[in-house]
This record gives C-alpha cells, sequence and structure tokens, in this order.
C-alpha cells in the first residue's frame, strides 16, 4: 500500500510540475497572442468602458447584444478582469485560469473514471495548446473545462437525489451554452450515455427491469429539465442568429490526413509540427492496442460481450464527433466546423485512451513520452511564433498612446502574417476608442455589436471607402464623422503598390501627416491634421 501511495504523490507531483511549467512560459510574454484573441480583448475592454459609461461617444457605435448568445464565457472572464487589471494582466489571468480548470477538469474526469489510470491525465497538456485556442477560440476552448467538470459531476453523485445535486449541474450546463452550444449539445449526450450505461450496470447486478427502467427515466427526465434553460436559449439563438450560407467542405482524404496528424494540435508550421502530432495519435493506437489484447486474454473463456468496458459508452460520441466531421460542411453554422468536430473527436478519444486499462509500467512509459513531445511542441512553437507575434502585438499596444480617447481609427493590415488579421485591435485594449476593424461587432454570436440605428457616417476625407478597404457606417446618416486616425502595420511599402493609390493619396493630403512610425516601420500612424497634438517621431 506505501509504495501505491508513494506512486501516486510521484506522479502527482510530475502532473504539478507540468502544470506549473505551462504558466511559468505564459509569464515569459506580455501578452500571448493568437489570431482572435486582440478582437476578444479588444471587445470585453468596451463592455467594460460600457458599463462604467466613462467615454459617452462609444453609445454611438457599440450596444450590447440582446439575445443572450454563447460565446459570453470568455467575454465575461475577461471583462471581469479588466475592471482590475490592466488588459494584458487580465488576458494573461484568464490564460492561467483556462490552463489549470482545463488540466484539473480532464485529471478528475480520468481519476473517477479509472483511478488507476492517472499516470494518462498527463494526455491534457498537449490540447490545452490545440490550434483553435491559437486561433483565438477561447470560448470553444474553455467549455471543455465544464464538458469534462460536469462528466465527472454526474458520475460521481450518480446515487444522490436532492436540490444542491441538480441546481449544480444546471449552472454547469447553463454555463457550458454560454461558452459553445456544440460543447452544451456532446455534454448532454454524454451525460445521457453515462446515465444509461451506469442503470445497465444496476440492472445487471438487481436484474430487476422495472426498477432500472423508473431509475433511468427519472435521472433522464431530470437531466432534461435542468437542460431546459440552455435548450431554450439555444434554439431562440438559432431562430434571430443569421449565419454563413457557406457549405464549403474539405475533401475525404485531407480529413483523414487531420486524423493522422491530429491536426487539432498544429498550429503554425504544418510540416514541421506533424512529426510531433502524430506521435499522440501512435500512442493512443498502442494504449488501444495493449488494452484490446488485455482484455480478450482475461476473457478469453466468457461471451463478446464481457470484454466491453462501461468506460466504453463514450465511444458513441466519438463516433458521432468523427462522423460529423466527415460530413457537415466546414463554411456551416458559425464557420470552421471541421476544426470544432476534430478537436471534439480528439478530447473525447483521449479521454476513453486514458481509460483504457493497461500496466502501470506502460502508464509510466506514456507520461514521460508525453512529457517529451508535449514540451517539444510547446517550446518550438514558443520561441519559434508567440514571442514575434508577442513584438508585434507590443507595438501596436503601445502606440495607442498617441490616440486620443473616443477617437475613430482605421486600421489598414499590411502584415504578411496570416494571424495578424485582427493584431489592430490591440491599439484598444487600455483606452476607449472605435476601432473599425471589429469583426465580433460585424456577426451575430458574440456580447458587442454596432450600433447601426446611432451610427454616424464615417469618411476618409469625403470617401467611404478606399481601394477596397470598407468600414461600417450609417450611409443615410445626417451626421458625419471624419476618420481620426488611420493605423498601417505590417509591411508598409506595400502602400506603393497600385492597388493603394486612394490610400495613399488620401493619406498625402492636406487632411492627415503621419503622427508616429516604430523604428522597424512596422507600425505607421496617421492623424487627421485638425486632431494633430503634441506627439511627434
Amino acid at each position: 500500500m506505501k509504495t501505491n501511495n508513494f506512486t501516486w504523490l510521484k506522479e502527482k507531483y510530475i502532473f504539478y510540475g507540468v502544470l506549473i511549467v505551462n504558466l511559468i512560459l505564459l509569464s515569459t510574454v506580455r501578452y500571448y497572442p493568437s489570431m482572435d484573441g486582440p478582437a476578444h480583448l479588444y471587445n470585453s475592454s468596451l463592455i467594460c468602458h460600457l458599463i462604467k459609461g466613462d467615454c459617452t461617444s462609444l453609445y454611438d457605435f457599440f450596444a450590447l447584444n440582446k439575445v443572450l448568445i454563447p460565446n459570453w464565457i470568455g467575454h465575461f472572464f475577461l471583462t471581469s478582469l479588466c475592471f482590475i487589471f490592466p488588459a494584458w494582466l487580465a488576458e494573461k489571468a484568464m490564460l492561467c485560469l483556462y490552463l489549470t480548470g482545463l488540466a484539473f477538469s480532464f485529471r478528475l474526469l480520468v481519476k473517477q473514471l479509472c483511478p488507476q489510470n492517472i499516470y494518462l491525465s498527463i494526455f491534457i497538456f498537449p490540447f490545452t495548446y490545440s490550434f483553435l485556442f491559437h486561433l483565438g477560440f477561447y470560448n470553444y476552448s474553455i467549455s471543455f473545462i465544464f464538458l469534462f467538470y460536469s462528466i465527472y459531476f454526474w458520475l460521481k453523485t450518480q446515487d444522490e437525489f436532492n436540490f444542491k445535486k441538480y441546481f449544480v449541474l444546471f449552472i454547469l450546463l447553463t454555463l457550458t451554452y454560454f461558452s459553445n452550444v456544440l460543447t452544451f449539445c456532446f455534454l448532454g449526450l454524454c451525460l445521457g450515455l453515462y446515465t444509461i450505461s451506469y442503470e445497465i450496470d444496476i440492472y445487471l447486478y438487481k436484474k430487476n427491469l422495472l426498477f432500472s427502467l423508473k431509475s433511468v427515466t427519472k435521472k433522464l427526465a431530470v437531466l432534461f429539465i435542468v437542460s431546459l434553460p440552455g435548450l431554450i436559449l439555444l434554439i431562440i439563438f438559432y431562430k434571430t442568429t443569421t449565419f454563413s450560407a457557406s457549405h464549403y467542405q474539405y475533401s475525404t482524404t485531407e480529413l483523414t490526413k487531420w486524423i493522422n496528424d491530429v491536426r487539432a494540435l498544429i498550429s503554425y508550421n504544418y510540416k514541421g509540427e506533424e512529426i510531433i502530432t502524430q506521435q499522440f495519435l501512435h500512442l493512443a493506437i498502442i494504449i488501444i492496442s495493449i488494452s484490446v489484447f488485455l482484455r480478450f486474454q482475461n476473457n478469453l473463456s466468457k461471451h463478446f460481450f464481457s470484454i466491453i468496458n462501461k468506460n466504453d459508452i463514450i465511444l458513441l460520441p466519438v463516433l458521432i464527433a468523427l462522423i460529423s466531421l466527415y460530413f457537415i460542411p466546414d463554411g456551416s453554422g458559425a464557420g470552421m466546423m471541421s476544426d470544432r468536430y476534430c478537436l471534439m473527436f480528439f478530447m473525447l478519444l483521449f479521454v476513453w485512451v486514458s481509460t483504457q486499462p493497461v500496466p502501470q509500467r506502460i502508464n509510466q512509459l506514456i507520461l514521460a513520452l508525453v512529457i517529451i513531445l508535449h514540451f517539444g511542441l510547446l517550446f518550438k512553437n514558443h520561441i519559434g511564433t508567440i514571442r514575434n507575434l508577442n513584438r508585434d502585438a507590443n507595438l501596436i499596444a503601445s502606440t495607442s498612446k498617441y490616440i486620443k480617447p473616443g477617437s475613430i481609427v482605421l486600421p489598414i493590415n499590411m502584415s504578411d502574417n496570416w494571424l495578424e488579421g485582427h493584431f489592430s485591435n490591440y491599439l484598444g485594449v487600455d483606452k476607449p476608442m472605435v476601432i473599425l476593424e471589429n469583426y465580433e461587432a460585424s456577426v451575430g454570436w458574440f456580447p458587442i455589436k454596432w450600433n447601426f440605428e446611432k451610427m454616424p457616417k464615417i469618411l476618409l476625407n469625403n470617401n467611404a471607402s478606399v481601394d477596397g478597404f470598407q468600414w461600417p457606417g450609417h450611409t443615410n446618416s445626417k451626421t458625419i464623422k471624419q476618420i481620426d486616425y488611420v493605423f498601417i502595420y505590417g509591411n508598409i511599402m506595400k502602400i506603393n503598390d497600385s492597388n493603394h493609390n486612394e490610400l495613399k493619396n488620401a493619406l498625402s493630403s492636406q487632411y492627415y501627416k503621419l503622427l508616429y512610425s516604430s523604428n522597424d516601420n512596422y507600425v505607421n500612424l496617421y492623424e487627421r491634421i485638425n486632431n494633430v497634438s503634441y506627439f511627434r517621431n
């Protein structure tokens, strides 16, 4: 017994050690940039200013979404933290909470399903840094915390029937809805299947069919009732939100390659990262093969169904996620559905993999290999990409000191890095301003929306658009406002291209003047002449 306890303690400290290294790595950069992350941080800051009312001009441009949409959780955390901390620290605090919450919720679930396999809870660390996380899909990433913890809580309290249990479950399900609707649906499916599986075990033990039917009906009914608020909000959301009509779909060959390469973990360099990410699938195959062999060996003289483990019930959601990956168009719904189903498939798959009965020595070997692979991929991305993105994010955020509060800013993206599409939003994370590149405000499934009813007509000199660059505005409004600042970031030499002649002429006119340029010319800020202040470079 002492040996087992000592072994478990060693594993626990290894798990904590890996978590601490991950948290330390987050702290080595001011920002942990992603594609959509700047937009989430900017819009959370906007919510903060709208609530405080410290910049009344924002009300002419933005309004809170009246529909109780998903995608609120990440913004809620960021907004709450922005009331206390500067934006960079608020983002860091939320990411630390995400990393810690996902690690421990997965660990709790593995321990509940198969305590002897606690070693394999180490599998969660690579998946905390998924492709979608690096794209800034914070709400979807956070939703897996609620998925894992809700299943754990439901399993742990299967035999309890009290108000407290169902109230907690109601909170967890509702929070999952406000994180992501896809995860909300899969959570309901998983809870229902685990309930049925549990009652089948009770029936096989008691051989009382009527009792089991009553028990499972009661539990499923209660589960439906506590899920009902989320289901109602889900219906309202889909009835009031317009989604893209795109039916783009990846080929079967491409999607199969995604599975083989564990595409869900490849973020920046496909060819460079697939060599590492493929090994996670190989480890999963090894574990499954050993498990199947041991099951047949231990149940050779028994009937076929004796090799089935109660934890195998999660294979049905795994299969549904896989089928959805192949048959649901990538462009449906909010878009990038293939990536969402791919991550869901692997997350649920590794819940199952982590509960497979394998010898402890194999578990310990897998533990060591996962840590090596995880840190190899993590440091590769951190040193090769994150630090450079953090540098650009800092340059943009620091440029905000030259911009007056409440100003209208037109960002022009000339970056050669596809991940920097929304980096202009770093300008507004600590100061109230209207940044005309705000994709969240343009779609219907985020907390902030453009207030088109009150918006003025916004012009750059006399132009409502230049060289294909368009910005929101009320074209029929009698109120006209000029763009106060034009912010260009990236390769400034592109402005000399013939397709940017209108923009170049507008900025070289008598109305705009270069206010600030970074030493490397990565950022250039132009201000309208009647706004020019004492800031100069």
